[in-house]
């Protein structure tokens, strides 16, 4: 019986319809993009089957911009679109990270059904200690670009 609501599920996970990106396709490539996206003072993370939480990302796919693949994979994790701006960050691990802003028709958190993800959340600066963090390096530069509200301004 558990056979046909697994396939129920895949079906549905297929179902939601990716919206197309926002910014032009042409340029810098990158093996994977993300969001640095905040709101009222807190940052958007997202929080894996394994406890650990992150920002929004993941890998591009073959031809894809690193803003479409920051745009997709967030959009993929919180439900949220998102329009990716500057460039913040190219971590070591060649991770892109983008300063993403919530604009008119960006949605509410509600990820698709893809099993990415248990949880998306925004996290105060405060509450960084509270929970591990996929890529613990980075907690800190976050946390300081979370303060440092003259490169990121808080959208309200």
């Amino acid at each position: 019986m558990r056979l046909p609501f697994v396939f129920l599920l895949a079906l549905a996970a297929c179902s939601a319809r990716e919206p197309a990106c926002p910014v032009a396709a042409a340029g810098e490539v990158a093996a994977s993009a993300g969001c640095f996206a905040v709101s009222r003072g807190e940052l958007l993370v997202v929080q894996g089957f394994n406890d650990k939480i992150s920002l929004p990302g993941g890998s591009s796919e073959a031809g894809e911009s690193a803003r479409c693949t920051a745009f997709r994979e967030t959009w993929e994790e919180t439900g949220l679109r998102l329009q990716p701006g500057a460039l913040l960050q190219v971590f070591d691990t060649g991770f892109h990270l983008y300063r993403c802003d919530r604009e008119t028709g960006a949605g509410e958190i509600n990820p698709p059904l893809r099993f990415e993800v248990q949880d998306v959340f925004y996290l105060g600066a405060d509450r960084f200690e509270d929970y591990e963090w996929r890529f613990e390096e980075q907690r800190d530069l976050l946390r300081t670009m979370l303060l440092n509200q003259v490169l990121v301004p808080d959208d309200g």
